[in-house]
């Protein structure tokens, strides 16, 4: 599952690094095959020379923040030009400000530095659903291969952040299985195909498990479909849900 989604995360990042060459203030090279590279060897620069950000509470840009800034902005190709400028700002007028904004929008911390309890309830979910993808550090240090072939960019992160569930204080009841749902009413299955946190992947498999399924497909960028402006899915999942018609079988948008 977290490969999955670590490959996800670099499905949205391609189509940020392909949008990204098109512009002319992109900051990360002039071809898609550049961008990447240069994203990662701006990362590994930062913890050894954290950049300013001018926060009053002193928080300087480390690779930590700047990468869960640059994961924000891959929910909503909306924010991509946000993420331009403030990786420009960040690598030309050592201004970590914008990443620092976006990384505190995807935390949801307010300006006197308290958080909601997002992060918390979604690791509590999560752990609980199933048993932690890795026990150990060695163990995570083992998957590091898989996890960087998956995103080159996001990979070492994204696997080391598997240890959450690891250390959770309670343990998990839930265990993976398949649900078929029989004889239950059209069930309508909503799938964007470059989604970055719950893959277009997700949505198939679970198309296929569930007997009375409707895929209904969104071609299109960021996380999620509906109220995202595309009339094709609003119009089709407010039919299902207001009126009880399903889509057919296969249905795209964009």
């Amino acid at each position: 599952m977290n490969l999955d989604q670590t490959a996800g995360f670099e499905t949205a990042f391609q189509a940020f690094a392909r949008d990204c060459v098109r512009q002319r203030d992109c900051p990360l090279g002039t071809k898609a095959s550049e961008v990447g590279r240069g994203l990662k060897a701006f990362f590994e620069k930062l913890d050894a020379q954290p950049v300013p950000t001018g926060d009053p509470d002193r928080r300087d840009l480390g690779e930590s923040l700047a990468t869960t800034g640059v994961i924000a902005a891959m929910y909503d190709e909306g924010a991509w030009a946000t993420l331009r400028d403030a990786l420009t700002s960040a690598m030309r007028e050592n201004d970590g400000a914008g990443l620092l904004a976006l990384s505190d929008s995807y935390y949801e911390r307010d300006g006197d530095g308290r958080y909601t309890n997002l992060m918390f309830a979604n690791a509590a979910v999560n752990c609980v659903d199933l048993p932690p993808a890795f026990s150990t550090p060695d163990e995570v240090r083992g998957a590091l291969p898989a996890f960087e072939k998956a995103s080159p960019v996001f990979g070492e992160g994204l696997a080391w952040a598997t240890l959450n569930c690891a250390y959770w204080p309670v343990a998990p009841t839930g265990e993976p299985h398949r649900i078929e749902a029989k004889g239950a009413a059209p069930i309508v299955v909503v799938g964007t195909t470059r989604d970055p946190a719950t893959p277009y992947r997700w949505a198939r498999a679970l198309t296929t498990q569930l007997s009375s399924s409707r895929l209904l497909t969104y071609d299109g960028d960021g996380h999620t479909a509906y109220g995202r402006g595309s009339s094709c899915i609003d119009d089709t999942i407010n039919a299902y849900l207001l009126r009880g018609t399903p889509p057919t079988g296969g249905k795209r948008c964009s």
